[in-house]
């Protein structure tokens, strides 16, 4: 469907003739544009097997339109269609509103319209005249306005600006306008509504062509590099100029000339290609892609009519200047034949009345028929004859540049010639000329790409360019089989490499199984390759060749590793280990380990090399400690310094597991330069930095520095001083074992810390190290019996086996608990006194001291036995006077009706109230022990006959310690609580303690009143009876 189809379809439904007639009774009408299709002669492309599209890229309209009077010439420009009538009436169609038809009337008469010039914009029209008049008209206006500056110049062709798109400006900006005569003008006219003012602000001639022939064609270009810069193109019907210069700056807006400065480096030495003929007319067209850039992007193409045939080409804008050309590549297209009127065996060139020019084709147009002549090869590929009446006759063609849309119009008809899909084939021609790449980019699907990838890869193949070829067979879709053996056959593994590399590459995420076939393919192809390279590079060494196969074989090893880098989860441990190992490739093997994480090969194959420093740093950078246990005895083994360096660095291992490897190092192999034990240095870090407690690794850290052969225990002993009182390690197993490596001293440290301090002493003593025993002598600081004992063993050590009583002497000064007469039965019978006489005067002074300090105390405490006898006599006579009327501060009832207990606070008790009271607040310890004074004071009385009544002692109070009883073990019997007549002094004494339990302070302001503050007011029993009185 055209453009006038869409638009007229929504309204011819709804609207009647939207014009009716004028003063001359003409009758327009609008009711709708119909599809008319004509018949098509050729249809262009051959099908090539592969889903296609059969529409048809041409399609011819007929535009259903009423004139009332013959049209003379029709231009279309964004949309807007002007029409010329031969009654010198315009009409202008808005395509967007296609129903609104505005009919326009040139003011005189008595001219004949020749040519409209139409804008790109739309909004400038220019009316030419055979006559030489000229009008213009804006956009909107009504009515057309006499140019008058353009008074008798017949108007060929015009140079539109392309600067005056804007929709704000209003002005054509300057314009070129080509002569009926051969010169060309500059001008710019500007719309105006002031009624004396004129539109055009100058019309000035800026270049001759020194020929009278029209200027039949004219196009204005700006560089896209250099906006000032210019190229102009003008047409004759014989000859085409080239104009290239900078436009005189600021003319833009002071109204001077803006290309005649341009034209001027041309009037001696104009540039122009002639094409002798006999043609009176000619058109020139241009091609302008990007369409959404509309009029102002620079035209690509070019096309100009011409009597030999159509001259056609490329514009190529650089850096040219006056005199250069941007015409390229530029071929002149021979008219098709067509037999001769006057001789039918005759064919001679049919020339076209119009041509048209789109992107690949040449639209040609002919008295009766239109055609379209593929630009790619030059073959017509489109003809369709056009439906004329009696006496029509075709006028020309006309195209809208920005909507790229095409017309032919007649004396009284108008025909859309629809454009669609014109590229739908130019992959299959620009494939015909084997220009792949710009094929690809014509491919509108994968079929069309596919065959062009096939075509191209087909191609490369049998020029013997292989790689190429392999490259585009990987992206094709021909069996794999089939490109395989091609390479294969012909012995190219480098084609056929990067023929399955590509093809690795393209396989889908779950095709694993191919993907692991082909890259273990490649794999023993990269060997292969390597190998020979190596080889050939071996072979010719001495000649030049030798750099060239190293190079290449390096670059080949940089790409195998990157293959493997890719491509490792495509492969197949077991099998790329064996393919590698099979072609002697060690250092791509151990790559390929590494980069799948096989780090227990790649420390197994350095440890077999004896290359232990290259293990050493693989294994550093692991994080899995199982490797480090792996690998630890091999390594201490042979580089125990660097073992445990690495070690140190690994925090995380647990020393336990490393110890097999530890027993295993042997330091008496080390060099004469190492005198540090490895084991112990990594021992000491684990017990030092790291702070380990296993019992394990103390022990053998303790073994260690036990079993070294060297005498010197400072680092023993060190260690043991560091593990304080509560050691990791086993004490009994370091003591033995130092023991049987005679590592005394440690043995002395080790006695001391298990408190065994006679033993420590002992030992000391026994190795005549004296100090080592003192020190161990003052440790028992809590046991003053002990560290005398310990003190004597060592004086009678110096006075016995040293004879050294001087010696002995001293040692009253070190420690206090030492006398003199502690150590002497440990002197020799006869010996002289003088080295201790001093000691003994002093001696016999101290116990003079001492017996006087004791017949003091013995005095002191004389006095103080006579005051307490006179304390006791005073208490014995102590009494409480109690009335008659006294109550028990308990019950409330007479205190003297029962047994009572009477306090210095003058509080008083029955006895069985107190007991109660007592009984309830004590624990049941105290109770128990109540209890069994209450039974030995029975036993007792139960041995003794019974008195005769004692008037001056009071009767018990009966239930008193029977009632304690039976709250104690309440299945016990209770015996009477009378008095006995008879009191030994047993009894008495179990009375005075169950008094001294019972009442040994007043319950009411004593410690158990104090106690029971935590106690609350109500108990557990009474709280149902609080819960009743609740409200």
């Amino acid at each position: 469907m055209s453009l006038i189809d869409d638009f007229i379809e929504g309204s011819s439904t709804s609207l009647t003739p939207a014009y009716v007639g004028n003063a001359n009774g003409f009758l327009l009408e609008t009711d709708g544009f119909e599809h008319d299709p004509c018949h098509m002669l050729e249809t262009g492309f051959v099908s090539t097997g592969l889903a296609e599209d059969d529409s048809r890229i041409f399609n011819l309209d007929r535009v259903q339109f009423q004139f009332p009077a013959a049209l003379m010439a029709m231009a279309v420009s964004n949309e807007i269609l002007i029409m010329a009538l031969e009654t010198n009436h315009i009409l202008r169609i808005d395509l967007q509103q296609a129903h609104d038809v505005e009919d326009i009337e040139i003011p005189r008469k008595e001219v004949k319209i020749y040519k409209i010039f139409f804008d790109p914009t739309g909004r400038h029209l220019l009316i030419t005249t055979e006559q030489g008049e000229n009008f213009y008209m804006f956009e909107k206006w009504k009515k057309a306005k006499l140019l008058s500056k353009f008074k008798g110049i017949t108007i060929e062709s015009v140079g539109w600006n392309k600067s005056s798109g804007s929709s704000s400006d209003t002005s054509t900006k300057k314009i070129l306008v080509g002569s009926r005569n051969g010169i060309i003008y500059e001008a710019e006219i500007e719309p105006t509504d002031e009624y004396f003012k004129k539109e055009e602000k100058y019309c000035k001639q800026v270049y001759s062509l020194n020929e009278n022939l029209p200027i039949t064609g004219l196009r204005l270009e700006q560089f896209p590099t250099s906006p000032r810069k210019y190229f102009i193109v003008a047409t004759t019907p014989t000859r085409i100029y080239q104009f290239i210069g900078n436009a005189n700056p600021g003319t833009d807006m002071d109204g001077g000339s803006m290309f005649e400065t341009l034209f001027s480096k041309y009037e001696t030495n104009p540039v122009f290609l002639e094409l002798p003929g006999d043609l009176p007319y000619s058109e020139l067209h241009f091609f302008t892609p990007f369409q959404e850039l509309q009029y102002q992007g620079s035209a690509k193409t070019f096309a100009w009519l011409t009597g030999p045939g159509i001259y056609h080409g490329n514009l190529v804008f650089g850096s040219q200047d006056v005199g250069d050309h941007v015409i390229d590549s530029a071929q002149l297209l021979p008219y098709p034949a067509a037999t001769s009127e006057n001789d039918p065996s005759t064919l001679v060139p049919e020339i076209p009345l119009s041509i048209a020019l789109t992107e690949f084709h040449l639209i040609l147009l002919y008295k009766e028929r239109v055609r379209a002549i593929c630009l790619l090869n030059d073959q017509i590929v489109y003809e369709d004859i056009i439906p004329l009446k009696s006496g029509e006759a075709i006028r020309t063609m006309t195209v809208d540049n920005v909507k790229n849309t095409f017309w032919i119009y007649t004396d009284s008809s108008i025909y859309e010639l629809i454009v669609s899909k014109e590229d739908r084939d130019v992959w299959k021609l620009y494939l015909e000329k084997q220009m792949f790449d710009t094929s690809l980019q014509y491919c509108k699907n994968p079929a069309q790409r596919d065959k062009v990838l096939t075509s191209q890869a087909e191609h490369y193949f049998s020029q013997g360019r292989f790689l190429l070829s392999a490259n585009y067979y990987a992206q094709s879709t021909v069996p794999f089989e089939e490109v395989a053996l091609k390479f294969v056959e012909r012995d190219e593994r480098d084609a056929l490499r990067n023929y399955l590399s590509i093809k690795l590459e393209k396989l889908r995420r779950q095709d694993l199984t191919q993907k692991t076939m082909i890259a273990t393919w490649l794999i023993e192809i990269y060997l292969s390759k390597i190998n020979l390279l190596e080889d050939l590079a071996a072979s010719s060494a001495g000649s030049e060749d030798t750099g060239y196969y190293k190079a290449e074989q390096r670059v080949l090893e940089v790409e195998f590793k990157g293959f493997l880098e890719q491509f490792k989860a495509n492969l197949d441990k077991r099998t790329t280990y064996n393919l590698i190992a099979s072609h002697g490739r060690m250092e791509e093997l151990l790559f390929y380990a590494t980069l799948i994480g096989d780090y227990d090969k790649v420390i197994s194959h350095w440890i077999q090399e004896r290359n232990y420093k290259q293990a050493l740093d693989v294994l550093s950078k692991q994080t899995s400690v199982d490797l480090f246990y792996k690998f630890a005895p091999a390594l201490m083994e042979n580089a125990p310094y660097e073992t445990v360096d690495v070690w140190m660095r690994q925090t995380n291992l647990n020393p336990r597991n490393l110890m097999p490897a530890l027993l295993k190092y042997d330091h008496s192999k080390a060099p004469e330069n190492v005198t540090q034990n490895q084991a112990i240095r990594y021992l000491q870090y684990v017990v030092q930095q790291l702070n380990n407690t296993d019992p394990a690794i103390h022990n053998f850290l303790l073994t260690l520095y036990a079993t070294q052969p060297i005498r010197d225990e400072s680092t023993l002993l060190q260690f043991l001083a560091t593990e304080g009182k509560e050691p990791h390690y086993n004490m009994d197993y370091a003591l033995r074992l130092c023991s049987q490596n005679e590592r005394m001293q440690s043995c002395v440290h080790i006695y001391s810390n298990m408190g065994l301090f006679e033993e420590a002493v002992d030992l000391a003593l026994q190795h005549n190290d004296l100090e080592l025993a003192r020190i161990n002598a003052d440790k028992p600081e809590d046991d003053g019996e002990l560290r005398k004992k310990l003190w004597l063993k060592i004086a009678r050590h110096v006075v016995e086996k040293k004879q050294d009583i001087k010696t002995a002497m001293d040692y009253l000064q070190h420690c206090e608990l030492l006398k003199i007469e502690d150590i002497l039965p440990f002197f020799p019978d006869f010996v002289l006194i003088d080295d201790f006489k001093d000691e003994i005067y002093k001696a016999l002074e101290e116990y003079n001291n001492h017996i006087e300090q004791l017949k003091d105390d013995m005095e002191e405490a004389t006095k103080s036995a006579e005051s307490i006898r006179l304390d006791i006599r005073e208490l014995r006579c102590r009494f409480a006077i109690v009335t008659s009327s006294e109550k028990c501060s308990i019950c409330d009832f007479p205190l003297l009706t029962r047994q009572f207990y009477i306090f210095p606070c003058q509080h008083a008790f029955h006895a069985d109230c107190l007991i109660n009271r007592v009984t309830t607040t004590s624990n049941t310890q105290k109770l128990r022990l109540i209890l069994d004074l209450q039974k030995q004071i029975e036993k007792e009385l139960s041995n003794v006959n019974r008195a005769p009544d004692n008037s001056n002692r009071s009767r018990p109070a009966p239930g008193g310690l029977d009632r304690l009883r039976g709250l104690i073990l309440p299945e016990v019997a209770t015996h009477s609580g009378d008095d006995v007549a008879i009191v030994v002094p047993k009894v008495d004494q179990l009375k005075d303690e169950l008094d001294d339990l019972v009442a040994s302070e007043c319950i009411l302001c004593g410690d158990m009143m104090i106690k029971t503050i935590e106690k609350p007011f109500i108990n557990e029993e009474e709280s149902d009876l609080l819960a009743s009185w609740a409200i």
